[in-house]
């Protein structure tokens, strides 16, 4: 095993190129507990690991666990990515993403605080759940700086991987699950209906195409995708809510309040997390960072939950194609509310935040840098985008969580200057000309 780990860390050493590079902290949580880090397997044995093979086994999630733990604090914390999870994550984003071999310097020499294997912390109550997605081709360990900080404050965070659309994964028993594009052709309808969906000129229009939307949405990569990752999810929170977790995570969740659970991710993981929030009995809130919905049944409909929906600068950077950039209308504001009452349910959560692209609500916009880090992450400071982050997920969950005031969740979103409320003006007078004409 030694010998193992050795070829590992020299390999990892060629491939970065960084016998002299200066490791960087990320920002240390700033809760009342030690974080502890844990690595798991989660595994639902009534799917296969990938759909396309039925005798790839059973379908197995890696996951990444911060808890709040009982350690003393760590001047110089643990390396952000450990050695052989960085010999198959960095490569990977590194092709996924078509970035060159030095642009991910800072990310394999990062430190974080946190304390694999320690004690966890107890506490009379039980610490909530959330079950964390990550973002299309991106990796488990993309929001450590959130769930560390979560964590710091009283929550176990288990953030799993979906193999075939995550950066390449390496399963407990060794085997390697590479990232999967292309597939069979999409239902070219689904692009058509998607392009009105997203720039329609009215809610008509909109109305119509969403029907051929959702007959030829599950033939599409992502429909495919989608219907994945929300088993996945669903099968998490089953294993958590029934105590089938995975051994190694006993003693962990033996400090839960497994009647308390969120779910919560970036992008695709985002989406995949309003979705599955609405289907399981136990959760109490979602969080969506810039996550576009694509479930057909969420369009016009309640999600019927506590939503913070948390969206990049679309004005300034745009995010899909064929999306307008006035500050007024996202496709989102087709989502999670009915039309007809958009903007007038407090439990949604919707708010933007200035100079921030899509992948800058990860832990890259800490770690990238150099001329293409705006193209990249937006011009936001990084530490600024990690901070307004932390401090109004943290606020949005405790809120809903815990039974928190609500107001101090609207002082963490005021305190932000970069953050700004998001209010679906034109879907409300779209609705209101709807209704005209009915």
């Amino acid at each position: 095993m030694q010998l193992r780990y050795s070829i590992i860390t020299v390999a990892l050493a060629a491939w970065i190129g960084l016998p002299g590079a200066t490791a960087s902290t990320l920002p240390a949580p700033d809760g009342a507990y030690a974080v502890g880090l844990l690595r798991t397997e989660f595994a639902d044995t009534a799917r296969p690991l990938d759909a396309g093979k039925p005798d790839s086994g059973p379908r197995r999630l890696p996951a990444v666990v911060w808890y709040p733990a009982e350690a003393r604090p760590s001047a110089e914390g643990q390396p952000y990515l450990e050695d052989a999870v960085a010999a198959t994550t960095l490569p990977a984003i590194t092709r996924n993403f078509r970035y060159a071999d030095g642009d991910l310097h800072a990310l394999a020499a990062a430190r974080i605080a946190v304390h694999p294997g320690a004690r966890p912390a107890k506490t009379k109550r039980g610490f909530p759940v959330v079950v964390y997605s990550h973002g299309l081709f991106l990796y488990p360990e993309q929001n450590s700086v959130l769930a560390a900080h979560l964590a710091s404050h009283g929550y176990i965070v288990v953030s799993i991987a979906h193999p075939g659309d995550s950066t390449d994964v390496r399963l407990q028993d060794g085997t390697l699950v590479a990232t999967q594009f292309g597939g069979t052709p999409d239902d070219p309808r689904f692009g058509e209906a998607w392009k009105v969906i997203a720039g329609g000129a009215d809610l008509a229009v909109r109305r119509d195409a969403l029907a051929t939307y959702a007959d030829a949405f599950p033939a599409t990569r992502i429909g495919r995708s989608f219907a994945a990752w929300r088993d996945d999810t669903i099968a998490v929170a089953d294993a958590i809510v029934a105590r089938k977790e995975p051994a190694a995570l006993r003693k962990i969740l033996a400090t839960a309040d497994r009647t308390r659970l969120a779910f919560a991710g970036m992008s695709f993981g985002g989406a995949t997390s309003a979705t599955t929030c609405h289907r399981v009995t136990a959760c109490r809130a979602a969080v969506n960072l810039d996550g576009q919905n694509f479930d057909p049944a969420l369009f016009d409909r309640a999600v019927d939950r506590p939503l913070l929906l948390m969206l990049s600068d679309w004005p300034r950077y745009g995010l899909l194609e064929g999306q307008p950039r006035e500050p007024d209308f996202s496709p989102n504001d087709l989502a999670y509310e009915p039309w007809a009452s958009t903007g007038r349910n407090d439990d949604v959560v919707r708010v933007r935040l200035e100079g921030i692209r899509h992948l800058g609500f990860t832990d890259l916009v800490a770690l990238l840098d150099g001329p293409k880090r705006q193209e990249r992450v937006g011009d936001i400071d990084g530490g600024q985008a990690l901070a307004t982050i932390n401090d109004v997920v943290l606020a949005f969950l405790d809120a809903y969580m815990r039974d928190g005031d609500a107001a101090g969740l609207g002082r963490a979103i005021d305190r932000r200057p970069a953050l700004k409320r998001h209010v679906p003006t034109r879907m409300q007078r779209w609705a209101g000309e709807n209704a005209e004409t009915r």
